[in-house]
């Protein structure tokens, strides 16, 4: 089964969506030269961190963690450690030869790095539990999983990788070198799959770390990448909701488990029987009655009492749209409903914003296409009728 997701469902949009990129839009500029930032030195992007390094002992130690804060705080990252591969003469080292900024979006923690010289990263200690989702926007890398597992080289612009922070894990780049890695906790990722098969996860998730990005499946993934960047670049990420992040976040994941393969993939492919129009009524209950919170999917499920799967074939079958795109209906109607009884405070985007909307032009799109007429004229209308008693 293939379950499409679009972005309009969680009422985000952004430039980044454009199906016509063939690229990434994700990196601080094309063609960035750690010595020779795209911004100036002490500027940093809305929403990312930096750590501009000019030292070998800063670097291979870790000295640059702290100015990373307050992202990438669980201590289990301090397990990976950089080395430079090829040294080079004190005169000939360049004043900055890496740059590593960072963010996050939840319990999503997201690396930039950005390299002049080639380096290796490898994960020391016991280890990490998270999931690393890996872009390469310049140069390439050599990953290598645990000792004994294969290395696989050649990681550039049209191949992504996916990995789990194991033990002897390295990561070894090219010189004049940029990649995005999203770190994704092994419990989030797990407690998705757990709703999707309708029951715990009795194996850790094994991904194939190698993908193409040119694969449709694989191109989904991308475009969340690119729109969670663009994003992170913002002065207010998400116009600063909850709601809007965490759809975000359970879109993301969710699209990861089905568009890439690994050990549980033959099990979510087979079909599952189908839902019955008591479980799609728990679910719509649900949605309307937690329409102004974040809802995920797999709470949505438990309230049917059924599994993520089968939430989405029954509402397929019986209402012919997918739950997200239900539950964004219903925050429709929900703003409709306030417009027509004057529950509202401040402007019509205020009332959009607290209902999860976060992009102005996009919400005054769908409710006309699903109301036939703007949310302002809904509102004139709707205190029309209360001046004269209607």
């Amino acid at each position: 089964m293939v379950v499409t997701i679009r972005f309009a469902d969680i009422g985000i949009l952004s430039s980044a969506t454009d199906p016509r990129s063939n690229r990434f839009r994700w990196a601080m500029q094309a063609g960035t030269d750690p010595n020779n930032p795209a911004l100036p030195h002490g500027e940093e992007p809305e929403g990312f961190r930096l750590a501009r390094i000019g030292d070998l002992q800063d670097l291979e130690g870790g000295v640059y963690w702290p100015r990373l804060q307050p992202h990438f705080l669980k201590p289990h990252f301090k397990l990976l450690r950089y080395k430079i591969q090829e040294r080079t003469g004190a005169d000939r080292t360049p004043k900055f030869f890496s740059v590593r900024g960072a963010s996050g979006v939840g319990d999503l923690d997201v690396a930039y790095v950005a390299d002049r010289l080639a380096a290796t990263l490898t994960v020391t200690g016991s280890g990490i539990p998270d999931y690393c989702l890996t872009a390469v926007s310049r140069g390439a890398l050599k990953f290598g999983g645990a000792p004994g597992a294969r290395t696989v080289p050649g990681i550039g612009r049209s191949v992504g990788l996916v990995y789990r922070g194991v033990p002897g894990t390295t990561l070894s780049a090219t010189g004049s070198h940029e990649r995005l890695s999203v770190w994704i906790p092994a419990t989030s990722l797990n407690q998705r799959l757990a709703a999707l098969l309708g029951g715990p996860v009795t194996k850790d998730i094994a991904f194939e770390p190698v993908f193409d990005w040119d694969a449709v499946p694989a191109q989904r993934l991308r475009r969340l990448m690119e729109l969670m960047v663009e994003e992170l670049r913002a002065p207010t990420p998400f116009a600063g909701s909850e709601l809007a992040s965490r759809s975000f976040i359970d879109l993301m994941l969710y699209t990861l488990l089905r568009a890439l393969p690994h050990n549980h993939s033959d099990h979510l492919a087979r079909a599952g029987s189908p839902a019955i129009p008591g479980i799609i009524r728990r679910a719509e209950a649900y949605i309307h009655a937690h329409v102004e919170e974040p809802i995920a999917l797999h709470e949505v499920a438990e309230a049917a009492g059924c599994s993520v799967r089968n939430l989405q074939l029954g509402f397929r079958r019986f209402r012919e749209t997918t739950p997200l795109a239900a539950v964004r209906l219903a925050r429709l109607v929900a703003v409709r409903d306030a417009l027509r009884t004057g529950d509202i405070e401040g402007t019509v985007t205020d009332l959009a914003l607290r209902f999860g909307f976060t992009n102005p032009s996009r919400f005054a799109h769908d409710y006309k296409a699903a109301f036939g007429e703007a949310p302002r004229d809904a509102l004139r209308r709707g205190s029309g009728h209360r001046r004269h008693g209607r």
